[in-house]
């Protein structure tokens, strides 16, 4: 009979939500919820496994609430006995031994969970489930990787369960990247007697099988920005023997909407009226709104033109409203005039400026704080709504 298996990832708790102004806390709440969800549905169906592989938190310090709020969902699942194994993704392990150590930590010696918190070497441990041998394995996420390399290189499983599975926080090839310039896991590398790989990294949902083994990203369980607007969140649920995955579907979970409206302006239009006149057409409480400004921006149009202003309309009428302009900008001047390629996003500013900087960079040790300064960077710039 074969074994079920909750998997689940990138749940993203605690995010910084700034740009959410006076809704800051209600859309960390968002977050919480589509985790409760998980966990409901675990209590319900009672899995015989769960598993968490990576960015259970948004950051390395969440708050006390929330932490004590984890720490009572995981108290939950191990009381109707089931066993939960997690590992650390990008967001939630420390980078340094002066950053401390993971938050997840605490819920292992707590004894709820098994949590595999090592970079470098894979991790294991082995459960009986329905006369099955289970082998659960576990690699965490190494901040110290570079692009070019292959997380599960040299690294290897024992493989001598009836059932070898294996948690980590990385990209896979084969499976559309969320992150690029990032460690990818070369198939290659998949270990022959690995029945399933539990991903994360990876916010949307995506399966593949390779030889006997099936490679799934379940997805984040909430949109954690505007690239993923279209993808259906949730977590998956499996039934594995030891011939392999027999049933693995998605769970879908219901999140607040996101939507990008694409808007061409006109040469000399009112920018405002256009944009509250499409504001007050969608209007919706639960929506996370985006325009994108595309066409000119004259001096006429740009005379009339209060950014606040769109916003604050926007906040009132859906949940929030933030605009990205891509507009190019005409002066009566043709030497003052800037094209949209000359007036690029922030953070693509900033991803040239420092991938520049690593290509020209010598020194192994400095290009890793460059690609720690970029991504770290760019989620500040995504945060504050600078691309």
């Amino acid at each position: 009979m074969p074994i079920t298996i909750l998997h689940t990832s990138d749940t993203h708790l605690d995010v910084p939500a700034v740009k959410f102004q006076a809704r800051r806390y209600e859309r960390k709440r968002d977050f919480l919820n589509s985790f409760d969800t998980v966990i409901e549905y675990a209590l319900e169906k009672k899995p015989d496994l769960f598993l968490h592989s990576g960015d259970l938190f948004d950051g390395l310090n969440p708050r006390n609430p929330v932490r004590a709020h984890v720490m009572e969902a995981f108290r939950k699942l191990y009381d109707k006995q089931i066993p939960i194994f997690i590992i650390s993704g990008n967001h939630d392990v420390p980078r340094a031994r002066r950053h401390g150590v993971a938050p997840l930590l605490e819920y292992a010696r707590a004894g709820f969970v098994h949590f595999f918190q090592e970079w470098e070497t894979i991790q294991t441990n082995t459960i009986t489930v329905d006369n099955l041998e289970v082998e659960v394995s576990g690699l965490s996420f190494n901040p110290q990787l570079l692009p070019a390399d292959d997380p599960l290189k040299q690294l290897s499983i024992p493989g001598k369960g009836d059932v070898n599975l294996l948690l980590a926080h990385y990209n896979v090839e084969g499976l559309r990247g969320t992150f690029p310039h990032e460690p990818d896991i070369l198939l290659k590398s998949v270990p022959k007697k690995l029945t399933y790989l539990a991903a994360g990294h990876n916010h949307q949902f995506q399966k593949q099988k390779v030889g006997n083994t099936t490679i799934c990203t379940p997805g984040s369980t909430e949109h954690v920005s505007f690239s993923e607007e279209a993808h259906k969140k949730g977590f998956v649920w499996l039934e594995v023997d030891s011939d392999g995955v027999q049933n693995l579907r998605q769970i879908p979970i219901d999140t607040r909407p996101m939507k990008t409206i694409d808007v061409t302006i006109p040469e000399d239009a009112n920018i405002n009226q256009l944009l509250t006149k499409e504001i007050t057409r969608l209007r919706n409480p639960q929506l996370i709104l985006r325009f994108r400004l595309k066409g000119v921006m004259t001096i006429k149009s740009a005379e009339q033109y209060r950014r606040a202003d769109v916003v604050r309309h926007g906040f009132a009428k859906c949940f929030s409203a933030e605009i990205i302009d891509e507009l190019e900008y005409i002066s009566p001047d043709p030497d003052f005039t800037a094209s949209e390629a000359d007036l690029k996003p922030p953070n693509t500013e900033y991803r040239e400026f420092i991938l520049e900087r690593i290509k020209l960079e010598k020194d192994p040790k400095r290009k890793k704080l460059l690609r720690n300064a970029l991504e770290r960077g760019l989620a500040l710039l995504e945060e504050s709504g600078g691309w």
